[in-house]
């Protein structure tokens, strides 16, 4: 498992030398570079970009092509939320869905990291749980979703420790750390972490069957699902 910030849906990616070729109408360089702005991992973007662009349902199905701007766009905005970009969760989801509908499921598959024929499943799971996954559907034991967080010396946000968590919505925390309190949103590919704002929140909606747990020994937070 994960050892640093990061997702456990992660921990078996191998990062490919993906080299984003150019597509008329849209900027992958600049889409890269805002993956990166936005909090999600260039590397996982290219890699994952790279797959949905080159899989053989991308190439023609029903009239489409990797030329389309429309299917592009549509591709790296999974690819973004895949990087870990937890704020194109929604418009990567309805992506998810017109991809399927349009008949390139390799595509979205290879864009996620899935054979083509969990992609239905993985859309529909999602709906109800933000952190469902596939491959981890049958675990019967608890298990580490991710580590949020960490040392401002170390390229984390905090420069105190984590205390305590409280549900404020539907995969969303707050945490507080030191005199301050912070807001962590997170679903299974990405997470943020900023300063809570002055705005109520529901502290009684939960996410069932998550707990964020601060670690004694550790500036991380630790993402887990609990046992069926």
């Amino acid at each position: 498992m994960i050892r640093r910030p990061g997702h456990s849906v992660n921990a078996s990616v191998q990062l490919g030398a993906a080299s984003l070729r150019s597509v008329p109408g849209l900027d992958l360089d600049l889409a890269a570079a805002n993956v990166a702005r936005w909090g999600g991992d260039q590397g996982l973007y290219a890699t994952f970009l790279a797959a949905g662009l080159a899989a053989p349902s991308a190439d023609a199905h029903r009239g489409t092509s990797v030329n389309d701007p429309v299917l592009v766009r549509d591709l790296a905005a999974v690819a973004a939320w895949r990087a870990g970009v937890i704020g194109l969760r929604t418009d990567a989801l309805r992506a998810v869905s017109d991809l399927s509908d349009a008949g390139i499921a390799d595509a979205v598959g290879a864009t996620l990291g899935m054979p083509s024929t969990d992609v239905a499943g993985f859309a529909e799971g999602q709906r109800t749980d933000r952190f469902f996954w596939p491959a981890w559907q049958h675990l019967d034991r608890a298990y580490l979703l991710a580590r949020i967080g960490g040392f401002a010396g170390l390229g984390g946000p905090w420069l105190a420790h984590p205390g305590d968590v409280i549900a404020a919505g539907e995969g969303r925390w707050l945490v507080e750390v030191g005199e301050e309190l912070w807001q962590v949103d997170a679903d299974l590919f990405g997470h943020s972490a900023s300063l809570a704002s002055d705005d109520p929140v529901d502290s009684d909606a939960g996410t069932a069957g998550i707990r964020v747990v601060s670690v004694p020994t550790s500036y991380l937070l630790e993402v887990v699902r609990e046992a069926a």
